[in-house]
């Protein structure tokens, strides 16, 4: 083989050699560089829209609101409180005189409905006790100029016919119901017009003086209350 044969053929064997290579550059130029992966631009629009409606309903979170940490009594007792802030004395010697009347009435009532001896005792320790509360009232009341009703108001006079109109269990449930709600609220009363500075000093002295009795009435109805399960 002369030389000029032996570089033909050394040069079909290299260019046969390096043609892979070469072709294989060439596809990998011609392939566009990969894009970062988009999970959205990789969903099709039917999931992108699934997507986007289940963020868009999925619920907020929800400040929880807080329970009311009062019952309906202590709520009871803080309205009444907040009413009794500016009693006035002609205020008060009204609403006493209207509160003992109809405790003295009721518990009148209470002795004639009632089976219970505890509610028994209770309405003749109500009688015994505004009784002379209302003496009292009356005398000061002389001595300041002060008008009283001597009628009950609309409230107590619902309650009384209300009351009048049953008899036993029934009775006494709804009868300690109101004993316990009226003292609540004669006890806010009381406590404000012993600590108002406009009160004459005679009628602040009957409110601070009285105050201790009414608490026992309180006290011993919301038990009377609780006995009754009601």
């Amino acid at each position: 083989m002369s030389a000029n044969e032996r570089r033909k053929k050394f040069s079909l064997l290299a260019t046969i050699a390096i043609a892979p290579l070469l072709a294989s550059a060439a596809v990998g130029q011609a392939r566009p560089p990969a894009e970062e992966t988009d999970p959205s631009a990789a969903s099709s629009p039917h999931q992108r829209d699934a997507t986007s409606t289940s963020a868009s309903e999925a619920p907020a979170t929800q400040t929880a609101e807080p329970a009311s940490a009062s019952t309906p009594h202590q709520q009871e007792v803080t309205e009444g409180k907040a009413m009794m802030k500016s009693v006035t004395p002609e205020s008060f010697a009204s609403q006493v005189a209207v509160i003992g009347k109809a405790e003295i009435e009721l518990g009148q009532i209470a002795l004639q409905n009632t089976k219970d001896e505890n509610v028994r005792k209770y309405a003749e320790r109500m009688i015994k006790d505004h009784s002379a509360a209302d003496k009292k009232l009356k005398a000061i009341a002389a001595k300041e100029n002060l008008q009283l009703p001597q009628s009950l108001d609309q409230e107590h006079e619902s309650l009384k016919m209300k009351l009048q109109g049953m008899t036993g269990e029934q009775f006494d449930r709804e009868y300690v119901k109101a004993m316990a709600k009226g003292h609540d609220k004669a006890v806010a009363l009381f406590e404000s017009a012993s600590q108002q500075p406009q009160m004459p000093a005679e009628l602040k002295q009957f409110a601070a003086s009285t105050l201790p009795t009414l608490e026992q009435h309180k006290e011993m109805a919301h038990s009377l209350h609780s006995k009754a399960g009601s």
